[in-house]
């Protein structure tokens, strides 16, 4: 899966949050808009090909760095697992 597909996906609107995913996201002070601006201008850092889960960091509107671990699922929807403000290491 590439990150374009990913963005497609989202554009589309099939995806949604787990719990998890929603706490984090309100625990770190981002909303869905923050969400999918990172996601649809962000880029891939990592995956994990056995577990089938990609790592896409990217800017919230406010322009914080934001990172999302996220799966996809069966029915071809993008399933966020968890969201971050992501703090690069130097």
């Amino acid at each position: 899966m590439s990150i374009k597909q990913i963005q497609a996906m989202v554009r589309h609107g099939l995806y949604y949050l787990t719990e998890h995913a929603d706490d984090e996201a309100i625990t770190d002070g981002f909303d869905i808009y923050d969400i999918e601006h990172a996601i649809l201008t962000g880029k891939m850092r990592r995956t994990w090909p056995k577990e089938g889960k990609y790592e896409i960091v990217g800017l919230a509107l406010d322009k914080r760095p934001l990172g999302v671990v996220c799966r996809i699922t069966n029915m071809r929807k993008v399933r966020i697992i968890t969201v971050y403000e992501d703090h690069p290491k130097e």
